[in-house]
This record gives structure tokens, C-alpha cells and sequence, in this order.
């Protein structure tokens, strides 16, 4: 599960913002980002989508799509 590695990392790096999003419960959401898997990172900058990530990654590399 994608959610502990991105708690972890989460606390690791105090300048970037991490949401959690319950797309059974924001569908609208979820369509706004046009997310169709299960688990998928969208990492905004300055309110636009500058990158994308689907699946499971293990915490080095949920590190390495924060800060890119």
C-alpha cells in the first residue's frame, strides 16, 4: 500500500504539501484529474499538473517525484 510510504516521506520533506484524496467520496475530484487508477500521485506546482506517477513506488522514489 502506497499511503504509509508517502506518510514517511511526508514527514521526512517540510516543503512540500501531501493530500490525500478519497475518490469515492470526491469523485469530481478525480475526474478533474482525470485519475483512473488506483493509487496515483499528481504533483502540483503554481496550480498546474508538472507531473504524474501510477502505481506503487517505493519511498526513494515517492522522494524523488516530490522534490522533481
Amino acid at each position: 500500500m502506497l499511503r504509509p510510504v508517502v506518510s514517511s516521506v511526508s514527514e521526512q520533506l517540510d516543503t512540500v504539501e501531501f493530500y490525500y484524496v478519497d475518490v469515492d467520496e470526491t469523485s469530481d475530484l478525480a475526474q478533474q484529474f482525470g485519475v483512473q487508477s488506483i493509487p496515483t500521485m499528481v504533483l502540483v506546482k503554481n496550480g498546474e499538473e508538472v507531473n504524474r506517477s501510477v502505481g506503487f513506488v517505493p519511498e526513494e522514489k515517492v522522494k524523488e517525484f516530490a522534490q522533481s
